[in-house]
């Protein structure tokens, strides 16, 4: 996955009131949402799951610690609604939107920005506009400044790879080994890594492991326990698993199930 460097640029001087707006949902299972656009851009994230955006051909997956910037004109659909999901989109007008990439991103978030989503959320309906300007400032600084990449869990066409990459994220497997994985397949691991490497742009122990934060996710909404999801992720230790998930999430199992 190849990260891109945040562009630096000075904030813009006009009233970023005008310029921002916060935009809050529940998606509920199986709601319908249609494709569309928007002459301003999208920064959309998820406070509560995995959120996932078809463009073209393209899902862009984003778990609660990333969000997915769409430029102006962008047509998205959200897809796999099978929980409820509380769903924000920060819009950003289109003389804002050159600070950011013209193509489809996965901006990665720290708990500080959802803290600050919820205060503006929050802050919006008050009379303090200095404070609620002040917080749009803040919070678009936080955007400029996050990390970039193409994807979260790349995939590949490869002919080679993709089998592999099935296995992977294959939840029966989890309690294998990658070498374990990776003994089963039709080229060595040696040939495997490399084309991880070459097709993904992150190693195939780094992709394993996001694939295995999506399943978790989905599990955790899902009401399974703590326990059970780390037996089938491969670990004997609940608490090895819970070290494991907020590394990957900045949030606990159990933080992510009541929030």
């Amino acid at each position: 996955m190849t990260m891109i460097s945040p562009i630096k640029m000075n904030m813009p001087t006009d009233d970023l009131t005008r310029l921002i707006e916060l935009h809050e949902f529940f998606f509920h299972p199986h709601d319908r949402v249609q494709p569309h656009s928007s002459l301003w851009g999208d920064f959309n994230f998820s406070l509560n799951g995995i959120l996932q955006i078809q463009v073209d051909d393209s899902t862009y997956l984003a778990p609660p610690n990333y969000g997915l910037w769409l430029p102006p004109k962008t047509s998205h659909y959200c897809v796999s609604i099978d929980q409820v999901t509380h769903f924000v989109c920060i819009r950003l007008h289109p003389k804002l939107c050159q600070l950011f990439s013209a193509n489809p991103k996965t901006l990665e978030i720290r708990p500080f920005f959802h803290a600050l989503v919820k205060e503006l959320l929050d802050q919006s309906s008050r009379t303090d506009q200095v404070t609620y300007h002040h917080l749009l400032q803040v919070l678009f600084d936080q955007m400029q400044q996050a990390r970039c990449y193409d994807h979260y869990l790349p995939y590949t066409l490869h002919a080679v790879l993709k089998p592999v990459l099935l296995d992977l994220s294959n939840a029966t497997l989890f309690h294998l080994s990658l070498q374990q994985i990776l003994a089963k397949s039709d080229i060595s691991e040696r040939h495997a890594l490399r084309l991880g490497q070459q097709e993904l742009n992150m190693t195939l122990s780094e992709w394993r492991n996001r694939a295995k934060i999506v399943h978790a996710i989905a599990q955790i909404r899902q009401g399974l326990s703590i326990k059970r999801i780390a037996l089938e992720l491969g670990y004997q230790h609940s608490s090895s698993f819970i070290e494991f998930f907020k590394r990957y999430t900045g949030q606990t199992p159990l933080q992510l199930k009541d929030s």
